[in-house]
């Protein structure tokens, strides 16, 4: 919580509307290091053309083979742009992206070791809790069970209202479909844990060949099909991860709710829409 606090102390200051939420993963998941599916930024576009306002935190990769800001680059998204810009953006849009390394300065001298090293550092878990906007609602993938708990005990520590710490069977750092999904819930000042089984909401688990990924450029090309309304696996994860984030937000009941609005915001093209809102804004 210590290191939390000076990351955000230390911070380029931003403010986010209040109930502003954050879907990330920590990154570093084995499964995701060859083939990287963004699944958290993918379901930032959907839950924010859902209605819920989102101030996603995050970088380039580190460890994988496309982080959220490489996607973001590949759809022409200019995240290089002044805080009280990316305020306004957030405000008029309802979403905006704050780059770890502009916002924590001191990150652009350990950047280049992360990308060199190439596996998963102290930083992976210490970016997810540390966004400079203060948001006080976070969906937080990780991938590794034993640092949930931690991670959970340091977002109430440092003011979290409502937050889940996910670890989907595999391990993956976000909500799985292909088995079940551990949940550590902050909700009211108390921490409990509970399971989200995906076929109880009516999805099924991928094929033999699992999810499609890659590199930025095959995940903008996954993401364009998507939005555009091809079903599958991809979608599948996406939308549950999304419905995790209305459900924080406070804009589904629950997860089945949270399914139903994100499924809804893909295929009547506000999704779609959203993608292109934000790009131009951004300009």
């Amino acid at each position: 919580a210590g290191m939390v606090r000076a990351m955000k102390d230390a911070a380029t200051a931003l403010r986010a509307p209040a109930g502003a939420i954050d879907i990330v993963g920590m990154g570093g998941a084995p499964r995701r290091s060859t083939a990287a599916l963004n699944v958290s930024t993918m379901a930032c576009f959907v839950a924010s053309a859902a209605g819920a306002t989102i101030c996603k935190h995050g970088n380039v990769k580190a460890s994988s083979t496309s982080g959220s800001f490489d996607l973001l680059a590949a759809i022409g998204l200019n995240y290089d742009v002044e805080p009280a810009r990316l305020e306004e953006i957030i405000a008029d849009v309802g979403l905006g992206f704050a780059f770890a390394r502009t916002y924590h300065p001191s990150m652009r001298h350990v950047g280049p070791v992360r990308t060199q090293l190439g596996i998963p550092t102290v930083f992976n878990a210490l970016g997810p809790l540390a966004n400079p906007a203060g948001v006080t609602r976070q969906v937080v993938g990780v991938a590794d069970v034993s640092l949930a708990g931690r991670m959970i005990e340091v977002l109430r520590a440092t003011g979290s209202e409502a937050s889940w710490v996910v670890t989907g069977h595999g391990p993956l750092d976000e909500i799985a479909i292909d088995g079940p999904t551990v949940v550590q819930e902050l909700a009211n000042g108390e921490i409990s844990s509970f399971d989200i089984d995906p076929t109880a909401l009516g999805i099924a688990p991928p094929g033999p060949d699992g999810l499609a990924g890659g590199d930025a450029e095959a995940n903008k090309a996954i993401m364009d099909r998507m939005f555009a309304g091809e079903t599958g696996s991809e979608r599948d994860i996406v939308v549950v991860n999304a419905a995790a984030g209305l459900v924080i937000a406070g804009v589904a009941t629950d997860l089945t709710d949270g399914v139903s609005k994100a499924e809804s915001a893909i295929d009547s093209g506000a999704a779609a829409a959203k993608v292109v809102q934000l790009v131009d804004a951004s300009r």
